[in-house]
């Protein structure tokens, strides 16, 4: 007994002794991050909480839950102020619009975005286009939108940036296998598999993509593989990057919309067909100087072949029944081919005498490289980083074009016949219509550094200096109409395909000029972000970005020396196809503001936290540059446009609740142009015919096509077991203005010969508003896991069937029904233009459609670990 107490003294009295010579320590509080980090560029790791912007973030998780087949469909049913255009009707050639700025693959389009792969910018030297299905969804890792100029980022920064960054046998260290089937002849394979022994690692992802097309004549054929091998060090990571695509993608365009409601399916003329390679490799590195400074870098090359076939009716045949009818025989009843060539001889017309389509086809060869270097410094109060980029592309693009007759399922036939019966040399050989060769090399130097003088406040200023050199060597024909080369015909004679010496030489072919120009911009930013409290933050920015004129813009740019009365200006381009003589454009310039906050809600739905984000945003344009019509059917030519402004509102939340998780989006937006213009569109009911052309007259306020007010994407995911759950979500869209209705004041009504500043209005009906309706589309996926990796899902798209169009265009059809006097063949072609009518063309949403699949996956840590 008497032991036992005395051992509790002593341990009693050793207590005392080292509670008096205990060292106390410093209070250390671990904040937990309540948003991950973005990876803008290769080595830099911004903190999300300090952004200034209402960055947007998707995971591989997410990517892979959705199973979207692309980039387009999975955006625009999740992201805040997403929407999608589809004009070429075709899954992976859709334009992908974010607060009214446009990542898109078609010539033409105003972009307004750019993409970076890994750090390389992949909007293209030709036109700044963005090829979707050059990216393949299962070697994403993450996908994170930024919005406005930030100087990170290089030229066509103008409304936000999209960074994508891939997987590697690090970050995903397992295999993953999926076979999908079902609507429209779809199917879809995809493996990828990743493993490292801690030093190296490797990574493989392949996906292959078909499908007939729910429209006529319009399959998909996608092959992309992307391969990734990583050597890491305590100190140092390297990384070499392969990815190859090949593609062969038919989108049918849009339709009039009266064809539309007869037939779903319908397609206008066919086939309009892209066939695409790439070859793209990346070497990146990084390495750590110190424990807070660290030098990364980037080399890239990315060849890119592209094969295209555009198919239409030949907006020329009135023209060339008249010239040919005058030496040639006619119809049987003494008529012109076209019934209303003449105004002194109306007839029926008749099919088979001359061709009346026309087949456009272009190859377009790019190769680009270039390379990147950054110098990170990462303290506890600074993100500092500096960094130059180089980057060159080589163009070269040819064009031409041929006569073909349009079959009875308004597919384009070859008939040689023309050429032996008429002349016609079109008919036989495609006429070279242009050949473009190009460069452009870009030099920047960027700067950027998040401040946080104390932990609650982050000052963001940055900045970035681009130097760009374009340069372009055109061969353009002179502009002559198809049907004008015929036989004997010397302006077709080998001697005379050369360029002409002087303005006298009016046997050659071409017109050939040079073109060299030299673009430097300065685009500032500066930004706070204020964690006023816990869960609570305020930020704001303001950027400014720049957009130089691509070789393609150039290359078609009005030429106001062609100016005249008494024609229809100059021959224009048909995009991408004809080109012009190549004055200057200015380049773009954009200023951004945005302000807004975001945070996070405690103790709502049963003590669930719902996160949220309310946001302003406005970004004014200046010389923006827009395809403007000439009147001719798809042909005009680029021009710098005075002012654009795109500003709204979005906000969102998301939550969840017991095995319930909810979230919402919603955006107000208006995209107005804000200087005055005229633009030439005979099919806008609104032109005023002077001097024989028919002018559209935009006006402050008129809102820019394709963009609508309101946009709203709604999911609800319900899991009531930890292996099943299922998915609805919703994405509504109010309406918008199609392209040509630019001045807001198209409206359909008939022939009429009103008298407007002495002229004739033009005398066509005018059919459909020139708008599209606005529109919700609800969709479903369902999710199964068994315990030994598979998995079994289903997708449902368009739950009830919805018809809506998400684009369209103001043209002119002759697929119209015999009125009178008129002839028509199987196709549908009315062979009286007088009959011909303008409408409202639309890019239809696709039915309802299912899919089903099995996936399996297998964790090499986790099976190694049990394994042991």
């Amino acid at each position: 007994m008497s032991f036992a107490a005395d051992s509790r003294s002593e341990d009693k009295n050793q207590k005392s002794v080292g509670a008096q010579n205990a060292i106390q320590l410093d209070e250390i509080q671990v904040k937990a991050k309540r948003r991950s980090v973005i990876t803008p560029l290769p080595g830099l790791a911004l903190d999300k909480e300090k952004m200034t912007t209402n960055v947007q973030s998707i995971s591989a998780k997410e990517i892979a839950d959705s199973k979207s087949v692309n980039i387009t469909d999975l955006m625009n049913n999740s992201m805040q102020s997403v929407t999608i255009n589809d004009y070429a009707g075709n899954p992976f050639q859709q334009d992908l619009n974010f607060r009214g700025f446009t990542a898109s693959p078609q010539i033409g389009t105003p972009q307004g975005i750019s993409v970076y792969l890994d750090g390389v910018r992949v909007n293209e030297a030709f036109g700044e286009v963005v090829n979707w299905d050059f990216i393949p969804m299962n070697a994403i890792a993450t996908l994170n939108l930024i919005p406005g100029s930030n100087p990170l980022f290089g030229l066509n920064t103008l409304g936000g940036a999209l960074a994508l960054t891939t997987k590697n046998g690090f970050t995903h260290n397992q295999m993953h296998a999926e076979m999908m089937g079902g609507s429209w002849g779809r199917e879809q394979a995809q493996f990828s598999n990743g493993f490292n022994n801690g030093t190296l690692g490797l990574f493989v992802a392949y996906n292959h993509f078909k499908e007939d097309g729910w429209r006529e004549n319009s399959p998909s054929n996608v092959r992309q593989l992307f391969t990734s091998a990583n050597f890491r060090s305590d100190y140092a990571e390297v990384g070499l990057t392969t990815l190859n695509v090949d593609t062969a993608l038919t989108g049918n365009g849009v339709v009039p919309y009266e064809m539309y409601a007869q037939d779903k399916t319908a397609v206008f003329t066919s086939p309009d067909l892209n066939k695409n390679g790439l070859e793209h490799y990346n070497l990146t590195g990084r390495f750590d100087l110190n424990d807070d400074l660290t030098l990364s870098g980037l080399t890239y090359r990315r060849s890119v072949k592209q094969y295209a076939i555009g198919s239409d009716f030949y907006d020329g045949f009135p023209a060339m029944s008249n010239r040919i009818g005058i030496s040639t025989p006619l119809c049987a009843d003494g008529s012109y081919p076209d019934g209303g060539a003449s105004s002194d001889s109306p007839g029926t017309g008749c099919a088979g005498l001359l061709p009346n389509g026309v087949s456009s086809t272009s190859n377009l060869d790019q190769g680009s490289n270039g390379f990147a270097f950054q110098l990170n410094h990462v303290t506890d109060k600074n993100q500092f980083t500096v960094g130059i980029t180089y980057d060159t592309n080589d163009i070269n693009f040819q064009q031409s074009e041929m006569f073909a007759d349009i079959g009875s399922e308004r597919q384009l036939v070859e008939n040689t016949s023309y050429y032996t019966d008429y002349g016609l040399i079109a008919s036989a050989f495609p006429i070279v219509r242009n050949r473009l060769t190009g460069s452009s090399t870009t030099k920047s130097v960027f700067l950027s550094d998040t401040w946080s003088p104390v932990e609650s406040l982050h000052l963001t200023l940055g900045a970035r200096f681009n130097h760009t050199r374009v340069k372009n060597y055109l061969e353009s024909e002179r502009g002559k109409a198809l049907y004008q080369f015929d036989n004997p015909n010397s302006y077709f004679d080998p001697d005379n395909d050369r360029c002409a010496e002087n303005d006298s030489d009016s046997e050659a072919r071409f017109i050939c000029t040079k073109g060299n120009y030299l673009y430097r911009s300065f685009n500032p930013s500066a930004g706070v972000a204020w964690e006023i409290k816990p869960n609570l933050v305020a930020y704001g920015n303001i950027s400014r970005g720049s957009r130089t004129p691509s070789v393609i813009e150039l290359g078609c740019a009005i030429d106001r020396t062609q100016i005249s009365n008494d024609i229809n200006f100059q021959f224009g381009c048909a995009i991408p196809t004809s080109l012009t003589a190549d004055p200057f454009l200015k380049q773009v310039r954009s200023t951004s503001y945005e302000a807004g906050s975001r945070g996070i809600f405690e103790g709502f739905f049963g003590g669930q936290s719902v996160n949220w984000n309310l946001s302003f945003f406005r970004t004014e344009l200046t010389n923006d540059i827009l395809f403007v019509p000439l009147g001719r059917k798809n042909r005009g030519v680029f021009d710098n446009f005075g002012a654009t402004l795109r500003q709204g509102i979005e906000a969102s939340f998301s939550s969840a609740w017991n095995s319930h998780r909810f979230s919402f989006n919603y955006t107000w937006m208006r995209a107005t142009f804000e200087s005055p213009s005229t633009i030439i569109n005979p099919n806008n009911s609104s032109n005023v015919v002077v001097d024989s052309q028919n002018y559209v007259y935009v006006k402050p306020g008129d809102e820019l096509p394709g963009m609508p007010n309101h946009i709203v994407q709604a999911s609800w995911n319900y899991s009531p077991t930890k292996k099943f759950d299922v998915t609805l979500n919703m994405v509504l869209h109010s309406s918008s203005y199609v392209r040509g209705n630019e001045n807001n004041e198209h409206e359909a009504r008939a022939a009429t010969n009103v008298v407007v500043s002495g002229s004739n209005r033009d005398a066509y009906d005018y059919i459909g508003k020139g708008s599209i309706p606005g529109y919700a589309v609800f969709n479903l996926r369902a999710n199964y896991k068994f315990d030994n990796g598979f998995a079994v899902f289903a997708r449902l798209d368009n739950l009830f069937d919805r018809e809506y169009a998400t684009a369209g265009n103001l043209g002119r059809t002759p697929f119209t029904p015999s009125s009178g006097v008129a002839a028509t063949d199987a196709a549908g072609f009315n062979y009286n233009s007088d009959q011909w009518k303008n409408t409202t063309f639309i890019g239809p949403g696709a039915p309802r459609a299912i899919w089903f699949g099995l996936s399996y996956d297998l964790d090499w840590k986790a099976r190694k670990l049990k394994l042991d």
